[in-house]
């Protein structure tokens, strides 16, 4: 989870308060010799991780990664499902375990 503020809040139709948070994944640092390529390249290959965290009455967690382009439609259909009561199912994101 991010140490920054969530990206978005809402409220399902039970009651329960979700904050959707959006990070990129850290470039671990690497030797070498071309390691300023590499991670020029890491970057730009990275996608971003949006999670969606829910602490009361007990903690749910569902989190997907998703390219830069889409990063804001994901959060959208995140925020929407959620606010609707549905399970999160975002197109265009992978879910991770």
């Amino acid at each position: 989870m991010s140490s920054l503020r969530p990206e978005t809040r809402t409220t399902s139709p039970d009651g329960r308060e979700w904050e959707i948070y959006a990070y990129r994944p850290r470039v671990e640092p690497t030797a070498g010799r071309f390691r300023k390529i590499r991670r020029l390249f890491a970057r730009r290959a990275a996608g971003w991780t949006i999670e969606a965290s829910s602490w009361a009455p007990y903690p749910v967690t569902h989190r997907w990664t998703t390219t830069p382009e889409l990063r804001g439609q994901v959060l959208a259909s995140v925020e929407g499902q959620l606010a609707r009561g549905e399970a999160p199912q975002p197109r265009n994101a992978r879910q991770l375990l």
